[in-house]
C-alpha cells in the first residue's frame, strides 16, 4: 500500500524529526530556563505527533478503500457469473 516514494518521504521525516528532537533536547539540556528552547521542543513534539495521526489516518483510509474495492470486485464477479447462469437457461 506505501509506494517507494512515500516510503522514501517518510524515512526523510524520520530522520529529519529525530536530528530536530535531539538538538532541542541538548539545548534543552545545557539551558534548562530558557523558556524558548522548552516552547520549540513542545511544539517539534506536538508537530510529529500530528504528522504520525495524519500519517495512520491514511494507511487507515487506504486500508478501508482496498477493502471495499474487495467487496466491490467480488460482487461484480458474482454478477457476471449469474449473468452466465441465466444465459444459459434462455432459450
Amino acid at each position: 500500500m506505501i509506494t517507494k516514494a512515500e516510503n522514501y518521504l517518510d524515512m526523510q521525516f524520520n530522520n529529519n524529526a529525530q536530528l530536530i528532537a535531539t538538538l532541542i533536547n541538548k539545548w534543552v539540556k545545557t539551558n534548562p530556563d530558557n523558556k524558548e528552547f522548552r516552547a520549540v521542543q513542545k511544539a517539534i513534539i506536538e508537530n510529529t505527533i500530528y504528522v504520525a495521526t495524519l500519517h495512520n489516518n491514511l494507511l487507515a483510509c487506504k486500508w478501508v478503500n482496498s477493502d471495499y474495492r474487495e467487496q466491490r470486485n467480488d460482487a461484480l464477479l458474482k454478477l457476471e457469473e449469474l449473468k452466465e447462469d441465466i444465459k444459459e437457461y434462455e432459450l
